[in-house]
């Protein structure tokens, strides 16, 4: 069976698991879902034009941060292709379960003047930036609110526990991947160790090439620390963006909450855990934290209600905007 054949089935098997989380979220809720409904209708046309525009500005956030990395490299690329290239990531993530981002976002790239291997490389460092302050933004937020988690939910501080330290864990190896020269000449040595023969001679040089241009184009990014400092506070900024969406929601629905600012913990605690669970086309780990951390606070029904806002705001709404970005995308570039 060829690649495309069973990358065909992959995409199918995608669509099916997500199917299928869909419809087990609605048999766990079908006692309340009339009552999830009417709290859903509730919400005004400004409050859900409002909760929409913030899950899709968090896409935009994340453009500018590309945008950013990509111009120093190529100063002819523009913020309009910035956003053309999260929509990508975001459509690529949703089809594939991110198998597809770096393949989608790379050929874009090298049509825009980025050649494939520093495409990648900037690719892998943006999401070492992105991982980097999602670490950054929890930990701060569990030190200030930690004697409220520990008083309120302490059943669920063991998955806080444990998420923060595998995301940490991550953190460093991505670090000491992309800027340690010993580990790099150790990829390169292992790399070399394969066997000469066939196919595993091209994929020596490919993934040769592909080593030494993420380490290359990261040591290049490291060292400059202006420019790694704005990043970072982009990053920050993009979290906390995202972080209000749990907050409009609930304030949409006019469900009493713990507030703002306790929001943003358990917000962030939230992608934390999302992060280290796996998921079929990003489904699955979102759906269980956010329900794990705020039913305590909200209870069942209005938790489950600002899900599925929370939801149509960050995931679903830009993966039907991201489908669109790629079909336009596709025609001009076979045009």
């Amino acid at each position: 069976m060829g690649k495309r054949g069973l990358n065909r089935k992959k995409n199918i098997f995608n669509i099916f698991m997500a199917a299928g989380i869909i419809a087990l979220m609605m048999f766990m809720f079908r006692k309340d879902y009339e009552e999830i409904l009417d709290s859903i209708r509730s919400v005004s046309v400004p409050g859900l034009l409002l909760i929409m525009g913030a899950g899709i500005g968090y896409q935009f956030w994340d453009a500018a941060m590309c945008y950013m990395l990509l111009h120093k490299k190529n100063p002819a690329f523009r913020y309009r292709q910035a956003v053309d290239l999260t929509f990508l990531g975001v459509f690529g993530n949703a089809l594939t379960s991110s198998a597809g981002n770096i393949p989608l976002q790379s050929y874009y790239l090298h049509e825009h003047g980025v050649q494939i291997g520093d495409g990648v490389g900037l690719l892998a460092l943006k999401y070492v930036f992105h991982k980097t302050a999602i670490c950054l933004y929890a930990a701060i937020m569990v030190f200030t609110q930690r004697r409220w988690l520990q008083s309120t939910i302490p059943e669920a501080m063991g998955y806080i526990h444990s998420g923060m330290a595998v995301c940490v864990l991550i953190v460093v190896f991505l670090l000491a991947f992309f800027t340690w020269e010993r580990v790099y000449k150790l990829l390169l040595y292992v790399i070399r160790k394969f066997p000469d023969t066939g196919k595993w001679k091209q994929w020596k040089i490919s993934w040769s090439n592909q080593v030494e241009a993420l380490y290359k184009e990261s040591r290049t990014i490291v060292r400059d620390h202006s420019t790694c400092c704005r990043v970072m506070i982009l990053n920050l900024l993009k979290l906390f963006w995202l972080y209000l969406t749990p907050f409009l929601c609930m304030e949409a629905l006019k469900i009493s909450n713990p507030g703002w600012g306790r929001i943003q913990a358990l917000a962030s605690i939230m992608l934390v855990i999302i992060g280290v669970l796996p998921n079929v086309a990003g489904m699955g780990p979102a759906e269980f934290a956010f329900l794990k951390l705020f039913t305590p606070y909200i209870g069942r029904v209005p938790a489950t209600s600002s899900l599925v806002l929370y939801r149509a705001a960050t995931y679903f709404f830009p993966v039907v905007i991201s489908a669109g970005v790629t079909i336009k995308i596709q025609k001009k570039l076979l045009s």
